[in-house]
């Protein structure tokens, strides 16, 4: 009889991680622009671990000496003033387990798993990680005229060919609405926003309309939008909060589908390497249609549309939406995805290459969330410790095997 295993995990220590690390780094150095001092004060509030966390930073930050460092080398620095603050850290925490088991018809094994692990543990797998790093905010900006311009560390403001300026922060580029008649332009000026892999990016539309740019993903968008139709063209993932505007639908064009809203929060997944693209609504209302196959969806909030372009299918079904939009607020959630499909989903954002050797790893199915920001190793030592799958790392290929 075949056994097939299931395994559940969930992150433990470094829950605060929620934030990159070079952004407390540069709240220590009091850098921060208005836009991040915002986003570090929502995560300081969000519990008191945050705050502790920072504080033991600050602390070891004057310890180490660290106060003078080139600004080509914070993310060095970073890293080593990080691995001092974790040895510290997981000395404190004890090891903690809880695993069941169940038995069904053919049998399913789900380990559930809480890890408390020291430093030591390291010492169990073989693996060097130090090449590996979370993601960043990090885009290219791509102007009609064909000039480009690298985002994520640039502060201040662009002006178009037009004459109309762009205000450009390191998380984020904005355009200002069109406030008179004489700012509307005779033609529809188009650029380009890039996000490369291991970076992530927002953009705010001349309408209004916020949209969160994953990994390895680009946008195609107007300057403003001055007919009675606001198109963009979407290649990778990202997530939209649609000004509303009733007399303007707000028209996403991704693969194959043709995304058409009128003010509403939805995810869309599209990357030409995978085999399904997803659109999944959050709330409001939109219609999804597939022009060439004739076919069309109309989803409540929960509801997902999913096109498989190898069997050129599309069907829709709910689903639980945390699962396909929380990368935006700094989480992974997976429930029962194959193993495969998660390192794919990783190496966008980590930045790395995977080699199996056994072909059947790539169907033990895991369910759990992580943390965006946790450090990798971390992430791999979930996965050994909740089933017989292990790592080899050599710079940024990671080796699957049983």
């Amino acid at each position: 009889m075949a056994v097939r295993y299931r395994y559940v995990f969930k992150t433990g220590i470094m829950e605060d991680k929620t934030i990159p690390a070079k952004l407390i780094y540069r709240k220590i150095k009091g850098k921060l622009s208005a836009v991040e001092e915002e986003r570090f004060d929502a995560w300081l509030k969000e519990g008191w671990e945050h705050r502790e966390y920072y504080e033991r930073m600050q602390r070891i930050y004057q310890e180490e000496n660290m106060q003078e460092v080139a600004v080509g080398k914070i993310q060095d620095a970073w890293e080593m003033f990080e691995k001092r603050v974790q040895g510290r850290w997981r000395v404190e925490r004890k090891r903690r387990w809880m695993w069941g088991m169940s038995v069904a018809a053919s049998v399913v094994i789900v380990l559930c798993l809480i890890m408390y692990y020291q430093v030591n543990t390291r010492k169990d797998m073989n693996i060097a990680v130090q090449n590996i790093v979370p993601g960043q905010y990090n885009a290219i900006l791509e102007m009609a005229d064909g000039s480009t311009y690298h985002l994520g560390e640039q502060q201040g403001s662009l002006q178009e060919k037009t004459g109309r300026l762009i205000k450009i922060d390191s998380t984020l580029v904005s355009y200002l609405p069109v406030s008179n008649k004489q700012e509307i332009p005779q033609e529809i000026v188009y650029n380009k926003l890039s996000v490369p892999r291991g970076g992530e990016y927002r953009i705010e539309l001349e309408d209004g309309t916020k949209v969160w740019m994953n990994s390895e993903s680009c946008l195609r968008y107007p300057v403003a939008f001055f007919n009675d139709m606001r198109e963009v063209y979407l290649e990778g993932e990202a997530y939209f909060e649609v000004q509303r505007d009733v007399d303007r639908p707000f028209i996403v064009h991704s693969g194959e589908q043709k995304v058409t809203v009128l003010g509403t929060s939805f995810g869309i997944s599209c990357y030409a390497s995978e085999v399904n693209d997803y659109t999944t609504l959050v709330s409001g209302k939109v219609k999804v249609d597939f022009e060439r196959r004739k076919q069309s969806f109309v989803l409540e909030p929960g509801m997902q549309v999913v096109y498989n372009k190898e069997s050129d299918v599309a069907t829709e079904k709910k689903v639980d939406v945390a699962e396909f939009v929380a990368w935006k607020n700094g989480k992974y959630v997976f429930k029962q995805k194959r193993l495969v499909d998660i390192l794919s989903t990783l190496s966008r954002w980590y930045d790395f290459e995977v080699f199996y050797r056994n072909e059947d790893v790539k169907e033990v199915l895991f369910s759990g969330e992580l943390r965006r920001f946790d450090d990798f190793s971390y992430l791999l030592q979930l996965i050994e410790r909740t089933s017989d799958v292990k790592f080899v790392i050599d710079k940024k290929i990671v080796q699957v095997m049983r």
